[in-house]
């Protein structure tokens, strides 16, 4: 939700105090709802201004700055580690999951295949073995 915009926040208040209009009054003159002109008049006598507060952008990211270029390197240093090891070598108080999403926003992906070369050893099985069967 968007908040009211500051010339109607300047109105409000200067209906309240120049010219002395109740609070229904106000929200009756300027279309909006009793709870809004509450809330900016009790802003304006709490804060000293009209200007609305900062809005809240949300849960701090536990990962930023040093910490978040560190565990891009590990787990480019190290691809096969899993998200145990980066936590413990993080040394940030997070949970594993927080690791994940961590690294899921840095673009990182859980596939293997992507991050560790091929096993050298070749294929296992012969190929014309059919699968599940015992050798």
């Amino acid at each position: 939700m968007r908040p009211t915009s500051i010339d109607l926040r300047k109105r409000v208040v200067a209906a309240r105090l120049e010219d002395g209009q109740s609070m229904g009054q106000i929200a009756e003159r300027f279309r909006i709802p009793k709870g809004t002109v509450q809330s900016i008049l009790e802003h304006y006598r709490d804060a000293g201004t009209v200007m609305p507060k900062p809005q809240n952008a949300g849960r701090k990211p536990a990962f930023s700055g040093s910490a978040l270029r560190r565990l891009e390197q590990y787990v480019l240093h190290q691809p096969d580690a899993t998200l145990a090891e980066l936590l413990e070598r993080s040394g940030v108080k997070v949970s594993v999951v927080c690791v994940h999403n961590t690294l899921k926003k840095l673009g990182f992906t859980r596939k293997k295949s992507l991050y560790v070369r091929a096993s050298s050893a070749g294929r296992i099985s012969p190929s014309n073995a059919r699968p599940g069967a015992k050798g």
